[in-house]
């Protein structure tokens, strides 16, 4: 089983579980609220044995993208498993959230078993830099 978390907009996050495809997905549609329910909602989906973390690196609002890949990276420490970072391409943030995280899942397969080495940990990727006011 899988993980998939994606929180790289500030107006709403997702997370998936499956295998070869998604089997369960739950999108939070509250702005601003990522750090205060990605565990929870991690929790809803079930606590499955987790073989790979998937996690969108980016682009996207950078401290809305750092959440969620530390997230993933301290599962992937804790639970000593694999983790994944996706490029989101620019055309997917046109799909709707379903279609676009089953394009975060089908990139993030084809990896882990593109993988010869298991990664430490994802990097994020920002396409500008940091707005800090």
């Amino acid at each position: 089983m899988f993980l998939l978390i994606s929180t790289e907009n500030t107006t709403h996050f997702s997370v998936a579980a499956g295998n070869e495809a998604i089997e369960k997905i739950k999108i939070v549609k509250k702005q601003y609220k990522h750090s205060e329910l990605l565990l929870k909602t991690i929790n809803e989906l079930g606590h499955e044995k987790w073989q790979a973390i998937f996690v969108v690196a980016g682009s996207g609002a950078f401290s809305a993208l750092r959440i969620g890949i530390a997230t993933a990276n301290a599962f992937s420490f804790a639970l000593k498993i694999p983790v994944v970072g996706v490029k989101i391409e620019k055309d997917w943030n046109y799909s709707d959230e379903k279609e676009k995280m089953e394009k975060v899942w089908s990139a993030a397969v084809a990896e882990l078993k593109r993988k010869k080495k298991k990664a430490d940990f994802v990097i994020p990727f920002y396409d500008k830099e940091p707005n800090i006011t």
